[in-house]
């Protein structure tokens, strides 16, 4: 009986061998279950930003419907102005929104200029925006156009509403 017909066990370059396919395939599945984890991630993460900025545009819309139709002057950056305020309204009742610097949408007063107002609509606002489009209706239904623009990581969402003030979105 020779020695080669008694061998029963791995040589230490089978083992070698085995171990490197083994980290080859690890390697594979471990980039794989990352990838559908990044992806995960930033789904839900857009998912958010789309909740938030649907939130916020109803709200702003919702106080459209509420407001006797006007002619709407230009706002201030990152405001809505006085567009969303009753006429003649107390300091307290005229709404407006505003983007401040921390990235929050505020709901607030038109007398709040530096934007520090309590109530935060959504958060990771990167731009906000309102416009008053020309031609775009009567003077007596005018409308309002609120644009957003929402970002946590690589996750980004734009939205944005027209409304009718004193009823009705288009």
């Amino acid at each position: 009986m020779t020695i080669a017909a008694r061998q029963r066990g791995v040589t230490l370059i089978e083992l070698l061998i085995g171990m490197i396919i083994g980290a080859m395939v690890l390697g594979a599945i471990n980039g794989l279950v990352k990838l559908g984890a990044d992806a995960q991630t930033q789904g839900r993460d857009i998912n958010e930003l789309t909740y938030q900025g649907r939130f916020a545009l109803e709200r702003i819309s919702d106080r459209a419907r509420q407001v006797t139709p006007k002619p709407l002057n230009a706002p201030a950056a990152n405001t809505t102005g006085d567009w969303f305020a009753p006429t003649g309204c107390s300091a307290a009742a005229c709404v407006m929104y505003c983007l401040n610097g921390s990235s929050q949408l505020i709901e607030t007063t038109t007398t709040d200029t530096a934007c520090a107002g309590a109530t935060v609509i959504a958060g990771n606002v990167s731009a906000f925006s309102a416009d008053a489009p020309t031609g775009a209706g009567a003077v007596d239904r005018p409308i309002a156009v609120v644009s957003l623009a929402l970002a946590r990581g690589a996750a980004a969402v734009a939205l944005s509403a027209s409304v009718r003030l004193g009823g009705g979105t288009l």
